[in-house]
């Protein structure tokens, strides 16, 4: 075996072992929640403690539900919190990307880089003059605050949408126009069923973000009755903070969702952001 065989084999070897290292350090947390779940209390103080459960079991979700009889309350909450902000964000971004990707005006230019310059500002400068605006308003508990905003536009998802905009061809515009149509025509008949992978791209992401978003519930919402999953969640652990098992069945139900949206549409999302760069 020649110095060069080696090398490859050594470089082969080296690049398994970071996977390897990767996969423990991002699974491995997931795998330790999974297996607390399923423990019973008795079993989380042992020391040195064990991977797999001995008397596997799902008691803790029974405690879990019996502890917070308003769980499945705070579940519906989010689902509708994070629906709403996911059809607003495809919505109002959408509208506001087609313009800037077909609409030919002196200000488009100079007016692009500006909306892309808001995302540099830190959520935290926003927060007190958010809730000041809201506040005067009477939005305070209520799920305005975290609904409306979406409905707005936001930078990130207006990017995206004006990049993907960018790759479908002007000449299906051009030929909608001959057949009768207008510029609305152009973008629910032709534009937006073009860009499925972003659209999709955009709601799992917007979905994501207020399913996981403690913040603004934890700032606006003050009737337990309105509370999201990620709220309450921290409310929990207050509830049953030696109940181990029982905080690890919270965390899977929060994370089921997540998992399960990413694992159907994880195509999408790559062709999605891929083709979001294919053109300037």
């Amino acid at each position: 075996m020649n110095g060069g065989q080696k090398s490859s084999i050594t470089a082969m070897v080296s690049k398994y072992v970071l996977l390897l290292v990767a996969l423990v350090l991002f699974v491995g947390p997931l795998v330790w929640m999974l297996s607390t779940m399923m423990k019973t209390k008795a079993e989380t103080y042992k020391v040195p403690p064990t991977i797999f459960p001995e008397h596997m079991n799902f008691e803790a979700f029974e405690r879990l539900f019996a502890v917070q009889p308003m769980m499945w309350q705070w579940i519906q909450n989010s689902f509708a919190i994070s629906f709403f902000v996911a059809a607003g964000a495809v919505i109002s971004s959408s509208i506001v990307a087609y313009g800037f990707s077909r609409f030919a005006t002196k200000y488009r230019d100079k007016l692009f880089p500006i909306v892309l310059l808001t995302l540099m500002i830190p959520p935290s400068i926003m927060m007190i003059p958010s809730y000041v605006l809201f506040a005067k308003l009477g939005w305070i508990d209520t799920w305005l605050p975290l609904i409306v905003p979406a409905w707005l536009g936001g930078a990130y998802y207006i990017f995206l949408f004006r990049q993907f905009f960018l790759t479908i061809p002007q000449e299906l515009d051009e030929a909608t126009y001959l057949d009768g149509g207008n510029r609305w025509t152009v973008y629910a008949r032709v534009i937006m069923p073009l860009s499925k992978p972003i659209i999709i791209t955009t709601i799992i992401f917007a979905f994501v973000n207020s399913w996981l978003d403690f913040l603004g519930p934890f700032l606006y919402i003050k009737n337990n009755e309105l509370f999201t999953l990620s709220v309450g969640l921290q409310l929990l652990i207050g509830q049953t903070s030696q109940d181990f098992p029982a905080l690890a069945a919270g965390a899977f139900i929060s994370i089921i969702p997540i998992g399960l949206l990413y694992f159907f549409a994880q195509r999408y999302i790559v062709e999605g952001v891929v083709l979001t760069g294919s053109k300037g």
